[in-house]
């Protein structure tokens, strides 16, 4: 009984997916989609790329607190920067991963600011990237993807770090 924590930053063209079993990293990489469209099939084609790399979903039903997935979610700020069309897509995409993950396991939403705060992201990737270095975790990362692929990956770990230390 070895329990799995997923957490995954969704991203337009790739989302950043990292597994931890028993608090250590085991893998962490950019989980590529289409290169252009939007929508319900972008949607659908990255949940179903996401739920094909993740590991424990052949294994059948079985106790839900062994299986937890953590999905970056987006907020809206009215005055905030970027596009909010683009963030109706991130949710589109956390939405398809959620339906694509299997019944049994747990999932838990969590937006940025609650797992970042106001850590400036360069910051909050070196100090993941050391946390992973700190422990003989990083042959565990595929970073054979762009520099901004990288920065998903970089985040999902991040997450992973917030929910099983609190760190930042």
């Amino acid at each position: 009984m070895n329990p799995l924590l997923i957490t995954i930053d969704p991203g337009l063209r790739a989302c950043g997916v990292a597994v931890f079993r028993d608090g250590s990293l085991v893998w962490a990489a950019a989980v590529r989609g289409p290169r252009e469209g939007r929508g319900p099939r972008l949607w659908r084609s990255l949940g179903t790329n996401v739920e094909a790399v993740l590991p424990g979903c052949e294994e059948g039903p079985g106790p839900s607190a062994l299986w937890h997935v953590v999905i970056e979610t987006m907020k809206v700020y009215v005055n905030g920067p970027g596009d909010p069309d683009d963030l109706l897509e991130l949710a589109g995409i956390g939405g398809a991963i959620s339906a694509a993950v299997p019944a049994w396991w747990t999932l838990e939403g969590v937006l940025a600011r609650d797992w970042s705060g106001q850590v400036p992201s360069a910051i909050r990737r070196e100090r993941t990237r050391a946390w992973v270095e700190q422990n003989g975790w990083l042959d565990r990362v595929d970073l054979n993807t762009t520099a901004r692929f990288q920065q998903d990956v970089w985040s999902a770990i991040g997450i992973g770090r917030w929910k099983l230390t609190g760190s930042r």
